[in-house]
């Protein structure tokens, strides 16, 4: 297996997937698991128990270590072992007490036991959810949350995340009845979310008059198009608004918008947030990449 492809596998298991700033312990777990890949491929056997012990010698951190190991024992056996980590554990015992199905306090050992218990937890419980195919991504998230819940508690009650409507998007296959993708010159991030901004509009029946630039921001979540790293999305969204590279996306109510944002995103320097100041500005899309057949 490629270095490279080691580290962001389980980059994205501590959840720095296109990020460059992992927490030292995790970047450090990272590290030690890399050094030893080559004796781990070479000598240690692909039974379970073993490949856990062989982890277990080679993470110091076990804090950590347990995490990455978990993940590793996943990916080689997803029959066998869900994704998991401590604080899915920690969901899984409190819960579990909770309706009196365990009376025994939580293990701080992270053994390849509690691995199999989580398991078989997990397994047994998503199946009854009512979400269909999404039930297995929607109960691990809530575990993980629940879990981790105490992190989560200088997060004000009204704060909702949101999911992009468009998860992923290619030029070649976009398509629309409404609006004239060809007319978009350039196809960097920017370009990528106002194109999914018009697919967001095409499928509300949305108007294009009355619109301000919150209205914008509202319908591009982080992950809109496949853009997931939050810098390089924050970036599109201020590039998304201005003049750059001769775009022209827009008509503004105040033209001296276009200006600043234009200013912004040719700036080393730039405030990353610049579009939250505007978010009342109210702007129309370009009659140019309106279909008059639509």
């Amino acid at each position: 297996m490629p270095t490279e492809t080691l580290k962001q596998a389980l980059g994205w298991h501590f959840g720095g997937w296109q990020r460059k700033d992992l927490a030292l312990a995790h970047r450090k777990a990272i590290l030690e698991i890399v050094k030893a890949w080559p004796e781990f491929a070479e000598t240690a056997a692909h039974d379970p128990e073993q490949a856990f012990a062989f982890w277990e010698r080679k993470l110091p951190a076990w804090h950590h270590g347990f995490s990455a190991t978990a993940f590793l024992l996943h990916l080689h056996r997803p029959d066998a072992f869900e994704i998991a980590d401590r604080h899915r554990l920690d969901a899984m015992f409190e819960l579990l007490k909770a309706i009196d199905h365990s009376d025994r306090d939580r293990a701080n050992n992270l053994s390849l036991t509690d691995l199999q218990d989580y398991t078989a937890f997990f397994r047994a419980v998503f199946p009854k959810l009512p979400y269909g195919s999404e039930s297995r991504v929607k109960l691990d998230r809530f575990l993980k949350m629940y879990g981790n819940r105490h992190a989560y508690k200088h997060v004000t009650q009204d704060f909702k995340a949101k999911e992009a409507a468009i998860k992923s998007f290619s030029w070649e296959t976009v398509a629309s009845k409404r609006f004239r993708f060809g007319q978009i010159a350039n196809h960097s991030n920017a370009d990528v979310l106002f194109a999914c901004f018009l697919l967001t509009l095409e499928a509300e029946n949305h108007t294009l008059e009355d619109l301000t630039i919150g209205d914008v921001i509202d319908r591009l979540p982080l992950g809109t198009g496949g853009l997931c790293n939050p810098a390089s999305f924050n970036y599109a969204l201020v590039s998304l608004f201005s003049g750059q590279k001769q775009r022209d996306f827009w008509i503004f109510e105040n033209p001296e918008i276009k200006h600043a944002f234009t200013e912004q995103a040719n700036n080393s320097t730039r405030d990353m947030r610049f579009y939250l100041k505007y978010t009342a500005e109210k702007i129309s899309v370009n009659p140019k990449y309106v279909s008059t057949k639509g």
